[in-house]
């Protein structure tokens, strides 16, 4: 299965919401992953809405071919 790319743009309300979640002292390393989470979760749902899934019968044969 090819990777799909996007470039997923946060809006400021977004990353505003979410730095409600952390603590009052947080590292900036802590803090850049934490963006690169809440964009890796919005990419994950653009790309379920456009319809660029792995069946779950699909990925179910892949799991176990990494046993082999």
């Amino acid at each position: 299965m090819t990777p799909i790319v996007t470039e997923t743009l946060l809006s400021k309300a977004q990353v505003l919401d979410s730095l409600k979640e952390l603590p009052d002292q947080i590292s900036a390393d802590a803090l850049i992953e934490h963006i690169l989470f809440i964009q890796s979760i919005a990419t994950g749902i653009e790309q379920a809405e456009a319809g660029h899934v792995t069946p779950h019968k699909d990925a179910m044969l892949d799991i176990r071919s990494w046993k082999k």
